[in-house]
């Protein structure tokens, strides 16, 4: 490591213009100032983004890359704090063209005396689009589904109380099964759209599995009076890092139990434990279980072929709101049933405390 080191000064000290090569050459755009923010040079990548020449930017100040002077102020005062920014801003190019990205900007310190500044962008425009994009398409399909589905189950009954064979009563009562499951879909879309666009907030927090749990089953209880579900929770308080969504996360794998199960009077047993750094809920029925082939198709890790099927969108919303949690969630194999499997982080209590007083801080 110290033969490393010292080729490395030795480098440098013979060849300083390998720090300009490395910065000139970068392909992300990238401006260096000095300290009162006034650009001293920009990289080829930032002349070809912006449309302007180099002698055009070098001299003034970044103010006019950012279309909000707003985002701008704020960079300026973070800097002047000698803080490092990073954020989201729209810059406006030569030809008039909005771009929407990510940049970064640190303090320059040689000897502890502060020269200047270096910042970066990222183009996230065309990300940005489709997202939106697929928001919007979102929203349209979950309205106009609601809608016709609501019309559709509304001919369902009228024609379901003309009838009296009992063949043809059944056959409407499974359709409207299937369409209230479409619309179920509908709504977990929503979660996940809410879940994986940037209007959610990303910040977790302290909350108390064990409660949580304890609630969901009792509206579990009451949904599905045909089963039973058993628990083991014990008395200890179980706090994990989570947000608003977690109670959506419980209720889908319950609901999974039962609902893809065949028994005529389901039994699911639910066990929570916990150590220094992982809670772990498990989830066991006793239904037809799940083939180890289809372990990872059923979250949505695999593309869905006509010869294998998921479950729908509920266990791919779980599956993607445990990763965000930083937890995980599978599939073990079992004799009589699937047990599924939920490990979340483990807040201590010196971290919900420590939390609790930078809250109020604030």
């Amino acid at each position: 490591m110290v033969s490393l080191s010292t080729a490395y000064r030795d480098m440098v000290s013979s060849d300083p213009a390998i720090y300009k090569t490395a910065f000139r050459e970068t392909k992300n755009p990238a401006v260096i100032t000095d300290a009162s923010f006034v650009i001293q040079d920009v990289n080829e990548a930032c002349v070809d983004f912006t449309g302007y020449s180099r002698d055009e930017l070098v001299g003034d100040t970044p103010m006019n890359l950012f279309s909000e002077p707003a985002v701008y102020e704020a960079m300026i005062e973070s800097l002047s704090k000698g803080e490092p920014w990073v954020g989201g801003f729209e810059t406006t190019m030569k030809d008039g063209r909005m771009i929407y990205g990510r940049g970064s900007c640190v303090p320059i310190r040689t000897g502890g005396e502060l020269r200047g500044y270096a910042g970066f962008f990222t183009d996230l425009t065309e990300r940005r689009q489709y997202e939106q994009s697929l928001r919007i398409l979102n929203r349209v399909l979950r309205h106009n589904l609601r809608n016709d589905a609501n019309v559709v189950l509304g001919h369902v009954d009228i024609v379901a109380d003309e009838l009296e064979d009992e063949k043809l009563v059944k056959s409407l009562s499974t359709a409207r099964k299937r369409i209230d499951s479409i619309v179920k879909y509908a709504e977990t879309a929503r979660n996940l759209d809410e879940l994986l666009s940037e209007r959610t907030d990303p910040s977790l927090t302290p909350v108390r599995l064990d409660e949580l749990l304890r609630i969901e089953l009792d509206a579990a209880r009451k949904l599905y009076p045909e089963a039973e579900f058993t628990a083991e929770l014990g008395s200890a308080p179980v706090l994990v890092a989570a947000d608003d969504a977690i109670g959506t996360a419980i209720k889908a794998v319950f609901e999974n139990a039962v609902e893809h199960n065949n028994s005529a009077a389901p039994t699911v047993t639910v066990h929570l434990d916990g150590d220094d750094s992982v809670a772990t809920l498990t989830v066991a029925d006793d239904g037809p279980g799940i083939s180890p082939d289809d372990h990872d198709l059923i979250f949505g890790r695999e593309e869905i072929s006509p010869l294998h099927h998921g479950q729908g969108l509920d266990l791919f919303f779980v599956d993607r709101l445990l990763e965000k949690y930083g937890g995980d969630i599978w599939v073990e194999d079992s004799d009589d049933g699937a047990v599924f499997k939920l490990q979340f982080r483990m807040l201590a209590a010196d971290d919900v405390e420590a939390e609790s007083e930078c809250s109020n801080a604030e």
